[in-house]
C-alpha cells in the first residue's frame, strides 16, 4: 500500500520537474467540411481558445513536448438545418524547429446542442471529439489543419460519427 501511494505521488510530482515558464494563449477560428460519409453533408465552424499547461518537456535544442487546454464552441450546418457543440479537453503537442511547427493530438468531451440533423442521428448530446493536426506558427499568427472525429463511443444506440477536415487561423499571445 505504501509503495502504491509513493508511485502515485511520484507520478503527480514528476511534471513539476519539467515545468517551464513558456506559456502561450491562442484565440482563433477554424472551419471546414465533413469527409462525406453520412447522409447529410456538413459544414462546420468553431471559435477556439488554447492555453499551454505547465507540463512541458524539452526534447533537445529545438523541440519540446507539452500539453494544453483546448476549448471550443462549434457550429454545424447541413442543408437548411444546423446545430452546434461545446467542447473542452486537452491536447499533447510536439513542437519542432523552435516552435515553428506543431504536431498535435487531443481529446475533448463534447456536448451537441442538437443530435438529430436532417437524416443523421448522432444518438444523443454527449459526444467525444478526438483530433490530430499540424500548425505553422508565424510569430503571433497560427495557421492550422485538424482532422477531427466526433462520436459518442457507443454510449447510445446510434453512433454514426462525424469526421471533419478543418483549417484555422489563430492569434497567439
Amino acid at each position: 500500500m505504501k509503495s502504491g501511494l509513493f508511485i502515485v505521488l511520484m507520478v503527480l510530482l514528476f511534471p513539476v520537474a519539467s515545468w517551464s515558464l513558456d506559456s502561450t494563449t491562442e484565440f482563433g477560428a477554424r472551419g471546414g467540411l465533413d469527409k462525406g460519409s453520412l447522409h447529410e453533408s456538413y459544414a462546420a465552424g468553431e471559435i477556439y481558445y488554447l492555453q499551454d499547461l505547465p507540463w512541458q518537456k524539452r526534447l533537445g535544442t529545438s523541440a519540446k513536448l507539452y500539453t494544453r487546454l483546448d476549448v471550443g464552441a462549434g457550429y454545424l450546418r447541413a442543408d437548411s438545418q444546423n446545430g452546434g457543440w461545446l467542447a473542452a479537453g486537452m491536447d499533447v503537442v510536439l513542437s519542432l524547429v523552435d516552435g515553428l511547427w506543431g504536431i498535435e493530438g487531443g481529446f475533448r468531451p463534447t456536448w451537441l446542442f442538437k443530435h438529430e440533423i436532417g437524416e443523421d442521428d448522432f444518438g444523443g448530446p454527449v459526444q467525444f471529439s478526438s483530433h490530430v493536426g499540424a500548425t505553422l506558427n508565424l510569430d503571433q499568427i497560427a495557421l492550422s489543419y485538424r482532422y477531427q472525429h466526433i462520436s459518442n463511443s457507443d454510449v447510445y444506440n446510434e453512433n454514426p460519427g462525424l469526421d471533419l477536415h478543418l483549417v484555422g487561423i489563430g492569434m497567439r499571445f
